[in-house]
C-alpha cells in the first residue's frame, strides 16, 4: 500500500470515527435510549459529573489495557501496532460524542413529542451505520469495543458475534442495575426502545450502504498501482463458467456436461476439500455452514459488520473469505466451470468468465427432483423452498444483489424448456464465442 492511499485511508477513517460519535450523541440525545456499548457510560454521566464523551474515553482506555493483558508476549508483538493505534481514535471518538450533546443541545428544544424522539432515534442509527461503513471500506483500524470483542472470541475460539452478544447484553444489564441504584429503584435510564432498535437495525443498515458506498474505494486506490494491478489479474486468469441455478435445474449435472464437452475442469461439491484446507476446518463443518440458516438474524445480531470480510472471525465470514480464495486460485490456473459459491461475483474482475443462471417453473423443476434424485413429492418440494431462499439469502448476504437479476449474467437459460441437452450446447457454443472474442482483443 502505498504512503498516499495509506494518507487517504487514514483520513477516512478519521471521518468515519467523528460520524460515529456524532451519531451516538444524536441517538442519545432521542432520549428513548441509547446505543448497548454506551449505555452504562450514559447512566454514569448522569450522575456522576462526567460527560458522555469522557466516560466514554475512560470506558475505551479500559479496553485497551484489558486487550493488552489478555494477550500473550508474541500476541502482544504482532498486535501492539493495533492496540496502540486505537488511542488516538479514541480521542476524536469522544469529542465527537461530547460536541454532538452540545450541538443538540444548543439547537434543539429540550421537550418534543414522541415522534420526533423516534425521528431522531432513525437519523441517529442511520449515521453511526454510515460511519461504521465508512470505517469498514478505510479497512485500517478498528474501534476499542469491537477490537476487545475479537480478541475474547479468539481467545476464547468462539463466534465474534456471540461475544459481541454477550458483551452488549453484559452492558445494558449493568446499565440498568447502576440506574436502579441511582434512582432508589424508582426507574430505568439509558435502556428504552431505542437501544434494541439500534441493535437490530445498524448491522442490516451497514449491509444496505456497503455496496452502495464500493465506489469510495476505487478513489482510496492509487491509480498507477491499481493499473498494474488490474493487468496483473487480465493476464493471469484462464476461461471459467460460472452457474448458478434453482434448486431442481440440474446445474451440476449441466455444469459436469458442459466441463467434459469443452475440456474444463469441474467444480461443485469437490471445492468443499479445497476450502477446508484454505480455511483449516473439516469437511464437515464447511458443508454445513455453506449458507445462511437464518440471514435476517444472523444480520441482526450475530454479524460482525464492523470490519471488512477479510478480517472478521465469523464463520461464514470465513468461509465466504477462503471460497474466494479457492476460486480464484483455481481460475488462474486453468479453465474450469464452477457452480455456486457466488463464483460469477467473486470472478468479478475476470474478463474471461461467463455466468450462467439456470431456472424453470415449479413443475419441470419437481420432475427432475422426482427423477434425478429420487425424492418424495413433498420432499422435493421443500427442498426446492428451502434451497432456494438459502442460497438467494446468501448471494444477496456476500454480494449485495438479487441472485435472480439477469444484469449477474451474460446468459439465463429456462431449462425447463430446454432440456439438459440443448442447455449444455447453448452454454457450450455461446460461451466458447464470448471466450474466442475476447482472445482476439
Amino acid at each position: 500500500m502505498s504512503k498516499k492511499e495509506l494518507i487517504k485511508r487514514y483520513s477516512l477513517f478519521l471521518f468515519s470515527v467523528l460520524i460515529n460519535g456524532f451519531g451516538i450523541a444524536v441517538i442519545t440525545f432521542a432520549n428513548v435510549g441509547t446505543t448497548p456499548i454506551s449505555s452504562s457510560n450514559y447512566v454514569l454521566s448522569l450522575h456522576c459529573g462526567l460527560t458522555l464523551g469522557q466516560l466514554t474515553f475512560i470506558f475505551n482506555v479500559l479496553l485497551i489495557i484489558a486487550q493488552y493483558l489478555l494477550l500473550n508476549k508474541q500476541e502482544r508483538k504482532q498486535q501492539i501496532y493495533n492496540i496502540i493505534m486505537q488511542v488516538p481514535i479514541t480521542v476524536p471518538f469522544c469529542l465527537a460524542i461530547d460536541l454532538g450533546m452540545f450541538i443538540l443541545r444548543n439547537f434543539l428544544p429540550e421537550e418534543f413529542a414522541y415522534p420526533f424522539h423516534l425521528a431522531l432515534l432513525i437519523t441517529g442509527t442511520c449515521v453511526l451505520a454510515f460511519g461504521i461503513t465508512l470505517a469498514v471500506i478505510a479497512d485500517v483500524s478498528m474501534v476499542s469495543g469491537e477490537y476487545f470483542v475479537k480478541i475474547v472470541a479468539q481467545k476464547t475460539n468462539k463466534e465474534f458475534g456471540v461475544i459481541k452478544t454477550i458483551f452488549d447484553v453484559s452492558l445494558v444489564i449493568l446499565a440498568v442495575c447502576l440506574s436502579l441504584i441511582f434512582t432508589g429503584f424508582t426507574q430505568i435510564e439509558g435502556v428504552r426502545e431505542g437501544t434494541l432498535i439500534g441493535a437490530l437495525c445498524v448491522g442490516p443498515l451497514v449491509r444496505v450502504f456497503l455496496p452502495r458506498m464500493k465506489w469510495i474505494s476505487v478513489y482510496l486506490i492509487d491509480k498507477k498501482d491499481n493499473k498494474q494491478t488490474s493487468e496483473i489479474q487480465t493476464h493471469t486468469f484462464c476461461n471459467v463458467i460460472t452457474i448458478a441455478r434453482e434448486y431442481g435445474c440440474g446445474g451440476r449435472v449441466i455444469g459436469k456436461m458442459v466441463a467434459e464437452k469443452l475440456g474444463y475442469e469441474f467444480y461443485d461439491t469437490n471445492l468443499i476439500e479445497l476450502i477446508a484446507k484454505e480455511s483449516g476446518l473439516s469437511k464437515q463443518t464447511v458443508s454445513k455452514n455453506e449458507g445462511l440458516d437464518s440471514a435476517l438474524l444472523y444480520e441482526m445480531i450475530m454479524q460482525d459488520y464492523s470490519v471488512p470480510l477479510n478480517k472478521s472471525i465469523s464463520s461464514q465470514d470465513m468461509l465466504f473469505v477462503a471460497s474466494a480464495k479457492v476460486i480464484r486460485n483455481i481460475a488462474s490456473k486453468h479453465n474450469c466451470v464452477i457452480v455456486g459459491r457466488c463464483a460469477d461475483y467473486i470472478l468479478k474482475d475476470n474478463p474471461h468468465c461467463y455466468n450462467v443462471f439456470l431456472f424453470a417453473d415449479i413443475k419441470k423443476k419437481l420432475e427432475f427432483c422426482l427423477k434425478q434424485y429420487k425424492e418424495a413429492h413433498d420432499v422435493a418440494l421443500d427442498k426446492m423452498s428451502q434451497f432456494d431462499k438459502k442460497r438467494s439469502e446468501h448471494y444477496l448476504h456476500y454480494t449485495g444483489k438479487n441472485i435472480e437479476d439477469p444484469h449477474n449474467y451474460q446468459m439465463c437459460i429456462d431449462v425447463g424448456n430446454l432440456g439438459l441437452d440443448k442447455s449444455c450446447e447453448l452454454i457450450c457454443s455461446l460461451a466458447k464465442s464470448r471466450f474466442d472474442a475476447e482472445k482476439s482483443k
